[in-house]
Parts: structure tokens; C-alpha cells; sequence
């Protein structure tokens, strides 16, 4: 069963910088219901290139709880095939074709008030985190650090909107702009002593991997529980001309008559046909786990290989550390042995961080707030320049 796109008109082209543009959407009315969205998800657009249809997932940049006008943001890449075609010739009144949002880099409708939001994003890694600050400043009254790292001012995607956000929230959002042209590279003591109250709060990043894999770093060495920590990886797919096949014979592929999928707290037991995906057979079976691109690198089909083995056709959307621990794409995998096979799609929300939270009480997560505004309102709104 394939992604359904939908045709959806650009209302607005904004330049935001000399490399992004961002591109407000118009849902038509009989689709507003399935383009509901929450802040942090992605679009995936569908666009014909020569002989084939390409697919590119972008995140969103509005904020569905102040009613915001859907809307993306694409950055030019070098050689990109997609974003670059975008920047240089969608125009107002244009239609596009996209999926239903889509995406688990959200923030949890479980954590309470008082547990701190660090939000840190790098380029156009910006453009699903001002969503989540967005919201969670409409939302909640959780005390909020972001710290955003460019390679110069002139590289800042939504500053203006940044800044007019800080100003807003003096006292409880404390912004961080990193330039690498004035400051050098960021390093991991630049994340660490913005850190306070790690034991309770909440991690998001997105940007590009080295990026990550640094802010990540220094939030495992200062302790940080990584069920606290969610992470937004995206990479462009591999287009039809350019794969490569890794020369592993799928039909030599052992694999069980069934296997076992947790979803929704229920495990359901799903017939295996050899040769289809596991996300094709559950969606056979009348499921429909999360999944967005089916192409394995947008990351919404992860799931928890509990027993069994799996062979994914790709996994860019993953880390070596995602796939360490047992991570896997529903849409690009297969079973690769015949003993029992269980994947559990609820433990990959991706990292709800329910266990860890769960263990403070309300007293002490109020007393913790407390303690967070004290030292907030106590300092000073910081607009540094960082990369």
C-alpha cells in the first residue's frame, strides 16, 4: 500500500534566507480533517523528475496552536535535486503533491509544566524545533533554552521570528544563537553549561549529524537518561537512478509463516508473505503503524526488534547507535531468520521518556519548576552569537 499525496496549493513564497525558502500551504476544505497536524511533524512532497517520481520529506515550521497556515521550509543542498528546483521555481499559486503530516518528533502530551525544554538545532535543523518552541510557548509554562548554531548571521533561518520570540518571553525562553564564523566550531562544553535540571527535563535536536552526534555526546556524559532525548534525522533518499544494490539475495532470506507486532499497547500476530516488507504485510493485515516516505529515511516507521532478525534494504534515517540498539524501518524491512519474529512500534515514540518521568512526583516536579523560574527570571535573556 503506497504513501496517498494530495494536492495542495502554495499560497505564499517566503525567502528566508539567501539558501531557504519557506512555502505556506492551502488545504483544500475536504482535506483539513486528515491535515491536522502537531508540531514537529513533516510533509512528504512528491514531485516528477524525468522518467521518475521523487519523494523529499520536509518538517513543518508552523505551529498548529496558534492556528498558523501550514507551511515548510527547504533548504537549498548541494546537488540536491529537489530542494534546489523548489527554491528556484515553486511559486505562489503553484499545486503540489504531499502526504497527510506525518512524524514523532512532537513533545510529549504526558510531561508535566514544570520540566525544563532545551531545544537545540543547527541550519535548517531550526525549521521543526521553532514549531515545537511555538507551541510549547502557547501550550505549556515550561521554561525553555534554545540554542540554535549557524555558520554566520547571514545563515539564521527564521531569526526575525526568533528574536521576536525572546523578546516576548523575557524570563522564560533563553536564546543562544552560536555563529561558527565568530565563535569557532561548537563544542561540547558549549552544551553543558547550558544545562540545569537534566534529571527532569527534556531534549530535542535536530540538524545536521555532526551536529547531533555532538549535542548527544554531551548530554551522555552529563548523565542526561536518553529516554529524555529525542532526536529528528532526516537525509535525502536514494533516487531510483542512482541506487546501488548491496548485493544481498532477498529471495535466500529465511523467514517465519507470522510474526508479532506490538502496536497501540495490543500485540497483533501478522502473516508474513516472503518478499513483502513488514510495514506491506501489517498494512495487509489491517494496520497501519506510523510510516511516511517508505523510501527509510525519514525514520517514521521505526520499531523495536524485541526477538528475531531483520534485514532492512536501507536505513539512512538511522544512526549506527539507533540500529546498535535494535531499531528498525518497518518499510524497509524483512525477516532475515526463521525463528520468532516481534517488533514492538509502541517503545520507538522516539524516546517517550515515560519510565524515566513517571518516577518523580508532582511535588517534586512542582518544586522543580520553582526552582527553574527562580533561576530563569534571576538571568538575564541571552542573545549570543554561537556558530
Amino acid at each position: 500500500m503506497s504513501v496517498a499525496f494530495h494536492e495542495l496549493q502554495v499560497s505564499a513564497v517566503i525567502r528566508e534566507t539567501t539558501e531557504c525558502t519557506s512555502f505556506e500551504l492551502r488545504v483544500p476544505a475536504p482535506l483539513e480533517e486528515a491535515f491536522r497536524y502537531r508540531a514537529g511533524q513533516h510533509l512528504t512532497l512528491e514531485l516528477p523528475w524525468e522518467r521518475f517520481k521523487l519523494t523529499r520529506c520536509y518538517s513543518l515550521s508552523s505551529s498548529p496552536d496558534l492556528g498558523e497556515t501550514l507551511k515548510i521550509g527547504v533548504k537549498r543542498v548541494a546537488g540536491g535535486r529537489i530542494s534546489n528546483w523548489l527554491n528556484d521555481n515553486l511559486k505562489a499559486g503553484d499545486s503540489i503533491m504531499a502526504s497527510v503530516p506525518e512524524g514523532r518528533f512532537v513533545l510529549d502530551p504526558n510531561t508535566r509544566s514544570g520540566a525544563p525544554l532545551f531545544l537545540f538545532a543547527a541550519g535548517s535543523g531550526i525549521t521543526p524545533i521553532i514549531a515545537l518552541l511555538k507551541s510549547a510557548l502557547a501550550t505549556t509554562k515550561r521554561a525553555i533554552i534554545l540554542l540554535y548554531a549557524n555558520q554566520d548571521e547571514g545563515s539564521v533561518i527564521y531569526g526575525p521570528e526568533v528574536r521576536q520570540l525572546a523578546a516576548a518571553h523575557q524570563g522564560r525562553l533563553a536564546v543562544h544563537l552560536h555563529f561558527d564564523s565568530t565563535n569557532g566550531y561548537l563544542e561540547q562544553s558549549d552544551v553543558r553549561k547550558l544545562l540545569h535540571h537534566s534529571d527532569i527535563a527534556e531534549f530535542y535536536i535536530c540538524g545536521p549529524e555532526p551536529f547531533m552526534e555532538l549535542v548527544e555526546k554531551a548530554l551522555e556524559e552529563a548523565g542526561v537518561h536518553e529516554e529524555l532525548i529525542y532526536i529528528e534525522r532526516f537525509v535525502s533518499p536514494v533516487d531510483p537512478d542512482r541506487a546501488r544494490p548491496d548485493g544481498v539475495d532477498e529471495a535466500s532470506l529465511e523467514s517465519p509463516g507470522r510474526f508479532s507486532l506490538w502496536l497501540d499497547g495490543r500485540s497483533r500476530t501478522v502473516p508474513y508473505v516472503k518478499g513483502k516488507t513488514l510495514l506491506e504485510c501489517a498494512q495487509d493485515a489491517g494496520l497501519q503503524p506510523a510510516h511516511s516516505c517508505e523510501s527509510g529515511y525519514c525514520g517514521s516507521c521505526m520499531a523495536h526488534v524485541n526477538t528475531g532478525k531483520v534485514y532492512m534494504r536501507t536505513h539512512e534515517a538511522l544512526s549506527d547507535r539507533d540500529i546498535a540498539r535494535g531499531v528498525a524501518l518497518l518499510c524497509q524491512s524483512l525477516p532475515a531468520s526463521s525463528e520468532p519474529l516481534e517488533l514492538d512500534c509502541d517503545s520507538t515514540s522516539f524516546r517517550a521518556a515515560s519510565a524515566v518521568k513517571s518516577s518523580y512526583s508532582k511535588r517534586a516536579s512542582r518544586f522543580a519548576a520553582l526552582g527553574v523560574f527562580a533561576f530563569m527570571i534571576a538571568g538575564t535573556l541571552i542573545l549570543r552569537l554561537v556558530d
